[in-house]
């Protein structure tokens, strides 16, 4: 078995959300049964799911900020 090789990079929540939105609509024909779904769309589903986690943490931390910025006016 070969290295796996990992590639990273940084998306704006935006960026992220319509790369979501394509990933989305390239898999959604498949089944979720994990005998007959191909490889490539279980790596799909996994980095559908981690741009998930990492869109929900950027505006979990955007809302605290406005919070933030709002209570530091009053």
């Amino acid at each position: 078995m070969s290295k796996e090789v990992v590639v990273m990079t940084a998306l704006d929540v935006r960026s992220a959300a319509a790369v979501r939105q394509v990933l989305f609509e390239s898999q959604k024909d498949y089944t979720y049964d994990p005998t007959c779904t191909p490889e490539r769309i279980v790596d799909i589903r996994k980095v559908i799911g981690e741009l998930d986690e990492g869109i929900e943490k950027a505006l979990e931390e955007l809302k605290e900020e406005e919070t933030d910025a709002e209570g530091q006016e009053g």
